[in-house]
């Protein structure tokens, strides 16, 4: 049974591979929603369900790799936080690194899996099967993206919509990157043939990596406003998506005198 599904995801795959560009962008961007939204709610219910079997530690396991998933965060923002003085550009700075660096690995994953097994498959091709289970695990790991999906589970359920503002634009930089990454493979060990008819790094390649960073960047702006939001929320009582339409409808209004978002909040919740 288990074969038979593997045979059966592997097929699936494959005819994800040979879809055009954008499709596979809004697949694995929507697939980059569900999966964080789902691995939240699974950590929940292991949460839950734990407290029955350990009580005395219910969240032990998932602290360690919320602890994991953070050290990374807390290792960028000491070393940022020592060279930038404002507090808000501090944050945007560590989001926008911390994604960055995540975005880049994936990329990297994909252009060393496909060098890795290009000798191996010229030297006995039927490792080209290998080759697409390789890409297939690599794809299914960061489209799930567990470590980020885990730490939404201290979030209740009515307070994950904080994170969709950055979260459109993260996601979107995360799937251009996964996608993209899957390109350079497939032209570095293309899976119809061994040689590729186009060049590995492209103009096409460097303008959505562009792309994909400036994704990045954007949601590192708005991420910390999202998250002074939910504390406003939750100090004041206050409607979490109300607060945040407030919010982004001010922003709207107001952009053109507003240099940084920190300041418009500021200006409409404390005036």
């Amino acid at each position: 049974m288990l074969k038979r599904m593997k045979e059966h995801l592997k097929r699936t795959f494959k005819t994800f591979l040979k879809m055009d560009f954008t499709k596979k962008f809004f697949i694995t961007y929507l697939g980059c929603w569900i999966s964080f939204l789902s691995v939240s709610m699974l950590s929940k219910v292991v949460v839950f369900l734990s407290s029955f079997l350990t009580p005395s530690n219910p969240e032990g396991a998932i602290k360690t790799v919320e602890y994991v998933a953070s050290k990374k965060f807390e290792v960028v923002s000491s070393s940022i936080s020592s060279h930038v003085d404002h507090s808000y550009l501090s944050l945007v700075l560590t989001y926008f690194l911390n994604n960055s660096i995540s975005c880049l690995v994936i990329l990297l994953a994909y252009i060393l899996t496909a060098y890795l097994y290009r000798r191996e498959v010229k030297e006995d091709p039927k490792a080209l099967e290998d080759y697409i289970d390789a890409l297939m695990l690599i794809y299914i790991v960061t489209v799930v993206n567990p470590l980020t999906g885990i730490l939404g589970y201290r979030l209740d359920i009515e307070h994950l919509v904080v994170i969709v503002p950055h979260g459109i634009f993260e996601f979107a930089g995360l799937a251009l990157s996964i996608v993209t990454g899957l390109t350079l493979a497939e032209r570095i060990l293309p899976l119809e043939c061994l040689q590729s008819s186009k060049g590995i790094f492209t103009g096409d390649i460097i303008l959505k990596i562009i792309v994909a960073l400036m994704l990045i960047g954007f949601a590192a702006l708005l991420e910390p406003l999202d998250w002074m939001i939910y504390q406003y929320s939750l100090y004041y009582g206050e409607d979490l998506l109300e607060l945040l339409v407030k919010t982004y409808l001010g922003i709207l209004k107001f952009l053109p005198y507003s240099v940084l978002p920190v300041g418009l909040f500021q200006h409409l919740y404390n005036r």
